[in-house]
């Protein structure tokens, strides 16, 4: 492994991807909660049990290089996620944003995964990398799925809102 400031900042990067994994864990619990298409549902129900899993690996990650999970940031994120559920909750074109919400989301934690991957491969750690890979792979599906369904989000936010085209 690399020297020691390096491998703090490998550390660094590990905590801010699980926190961001977790804020992300709590937005799917608030957006299953106000989704009323079960298609839609059964799609966030199962990225929100593979965002624990990837928090689980970001965790066991942590665990194995002597790090233990941020307090603080993990604060942050529970914040930041309460917030965006209140806000869901009150708000009118559930699907239509949720989904915008969603794909945003996705590709921020796609970014922060290319950058742990190319940090953990630059201090030699190939099982940081390989949990990086693993769970950006995971990540670009979701994406994929949220962009291949941009016309039933739409459609469904102009039901909401009891507009028809």
């Amino acid at each position: 492994m690399a020297d020691d400031k390096l491998q703090q900042k490998l550390v660094d990067y590990i905590e801010d991807t699980q926190a961001l994994e977790q804020n992300v864990s709590r937005m799917l619990d608030s957006m299953i909660s106000t989704t009323e298409d079960p298609e839609i549902e059964e799609m966030l129900r199962h990225h929100k049990e593979e965002t624990e899993r990837q928090e689980q690996r970001l965790r066991e990650r942590l665990d194995a290089l002597g790090a233990g999970t941020s307090t603080r940031k993990e604060a942050q994120t529970i914040a930041a996620a309460l917030m965006k559920g209140a806000a869901d909750q009150v708000r009118g074109d559930q699907a239509g944003k949720n989904a915008r919400d969603a794909y945003t989301t996705e590709h921020m934690e796609i970014a922060a995964y290319q950058l742990l991957e190319r940090l953990a491969e630059r201090a030699g750690d190939t099982e940081t990398a390989e949990v990086a890979r693993q769970n950006r792979a995971e990540e670009e599906e979701m994406a994929r799925k949220i962009d291949a369904n941009w016309d039933k989000f739409l459609d469904l936010t102009l039901a909401e809102n009891d507009i028809r085209v």
